[in-house]
């Protein structure tokens, strides 16, 4: 019998925040995964658990779309358990800051994105 591969996937939303990148699970949980600023050349971006990063990027919205591309769920799941849950610093501030969707497969590396 063939695996359902929907059962697989885990949504969750990253967000830029007053120079901060925030991630947030289904069960609403806010963490923070690295910074990033605004430059003369573009936005700079660093995640704090992998030093994965990216510069010269012209839009929050194709920085997201970076980010994104650099995230998977091993490394997003082990945020989520190790960092304190930033709900009440940043929940209500979140509907006005650039956001997207991202969908990661549990047993891949594979990711979808919507948004």
């Amino acid at each position: 019998m063939a695996a359902n591969n929907k059962q697989d996937r885990m949504p969750y939303f990253i967000y830029l925040c007053e120079q901060r990148i925030l991630a947030q699970n289904i069960d609403g949980h806010i963490i923070d995964i690295g910074g990033y600023q605004t430059e003369e050349g573009g936005i700079a971006w660093l995640l704090d658990g992998n030093k994965e990063h990216g510069e010269g990027i012209n839009t929050e919205r194709e920085a997201l779309d970076d980010i994104a591309g650099k995230i998977d769920f091993l490394f997003l799941d082990g945020q989520f358990t190790s960092l304190p849950d930033l709900s009440d610093d940043y929940g209500d501030k979140l509907e006005t800051a650039s956001a997207k969707q991202i969908v990661l497969n549990e047993l891949s590396d594979a990711s979808d994105t919507e948004r």
